[in-house]
């Protein structure tokens, strides 16, 4: 990561000694404590000072094991995607319902006898049908599902970045992980969860 010139001062400042007020190293780089504070806090979130109560900054390392915003934020998706649920259009409501739960999942992927993505079932879906239909071994899977192309979906080559401003952009807690090349085959699935193990792995 590159610092700004202002950040290396501090950053050499400490270095030689330590420990540091936030007054003594304004007062140092002829600045007010309000102006630094933004540098003082990005160098202790990433690991290259320290801040200890009542003492001041200390300094403890090169931020080389602080964070990694290129691990976090450039991944590719396929690096941290999970299996897809998959469940054929001409499943029934009550293959449906089991199958969510017996995986443990929020949403159904559903493809047709090609294995192409053709639609979505979340437990919101299911639960409205299991109330509107007695008999849901009746009632098809196509018929409940979220239709093409009322669907988001990311690439396994995009990055995470990318992929959670769709998230965030939608409101959606998951969404299938489609090949860039063939737009309706299912690789995989990405969820807010995933993303958040993610951020909490490489942190």
């Amino acid at each position: 990561m590159e610092f700004t010139e202002r950040q290396e001062a501090i950053i050499q400042m400490l270095k030689a000694k330590s420990p540091l007020t936030g007054e003594e190293i304004a007062n140092q780089l002829k600045l007010s404590v309000p102006t630094i504070r933004a540098d003082l806090r990005l160098l202790t979130a990433i690991e290259v000072l320290s801040a200890r109560p009542k003492v001041g900054y200390v300094y403890q390392g090169n931020g080389q094991t602080g964070v990694d915003y290129a691990a976090l934020y450039d991944q590719p998706i396929s690096a941290i995607m999970q299996p897809a649920p998959t469940i054929k259009d001409d499943a029934t409501l009550q293959e449906a319902i089991s199958k969510l739960f017996l995986e443990d999942v929020g949403t159904l992927f559903v493809v047709d006898q090609k294995g192409l993505l053709v639609g979505l079932i979340s437990r919101k879906d299911l639960l409205r049908a299991s109330f509107n239909n007695s008999n849901p071994a009746s009632v098809l899977a196509s018929i409940i599902m979220t239709r093409m192309p009322n669907i988001v979906t990311v690439t396994a080559d995009m990055t995470v970045k990318q992929a959670g401003q769709l998230l965030l952009k939608h409101k959606i807690d998951s969404a299938p992980v489609v090949d860039a090349n063939a737009p309706q085959r299912v690789v995989g699935r990405l969820t807010k969860n995933r993303l958040f193990q993610h951020f909490i792995e490489k942190a």
